[in-house]
């Protein structure tokens, strides 16, 4: 495997948009869609949220997506969705995507990387936790969860 991340063009758009999930993953996305790269690179947009969209590549093929806002404010940084199309899930990308993300946000002074998922999504919540986040409040109907970044992982 050899992961790495890319920014979005006019080249890989189309690509990007094309990612799809599982049927039964599409209620994982608050807006319900089996190709939530396309509603997520319009929010993106539309909200000015600062977010960061990045093309996951394993070699030459485009695996999956990252959406985050890399401005560290308070120390705190924020993963707005991670997705895997369906061809290549179950395979370590998205650890590995999330290894890769953490290690950035760290280098640029996070102290803490949160993140939310919907309740029932219990593969993403087994691999966040994994991973070392810790599980908090419910906002608009997701669980928030955070990882320490000070200490290790």
């Amino acid at each position: 495997m050899a992961l790495r991340f890319a920014k979005i063009t006019g080249k890989n758009y189309h690509e990007c948009i094309a990612l799809a999930v599982r049927e039964d993953q599409a209620d994982c996305f608050y807006f319900k869609s089996s190709k939530p790269n396309v509603i997520s690179l319009a929010e993106a947009y539309v909200f000015g949220s600062g977010s960061q969209v990045l093309a996951i590549y394993d070699g030459k093929t485009m695996v999956g997506a990252l959406f985050y806002v890399p401005e560290v404010k308070d120390g705190k940084a924020w993963l707005t969705r991670l997705m895997i199309d369906k061809r290549y899930q179950g395979k370590g990308y998205g650890r590995t995507a999330m290894e890769m993300l953490i290690r950035r946000v760290r280098r640029k002074g996070a102290k803490r990387l949160g993140l939310s998922y919907e309740p029932h999504n219990k593969p993403a919540e087994a691999l966040y936790r994994s991973l070392g986040f810790k599980p908090g409040r419910k906002a608009s109907g997701q669980i928030v969860a955070w990882l320490n970044l000070k200490n290790g992982k």
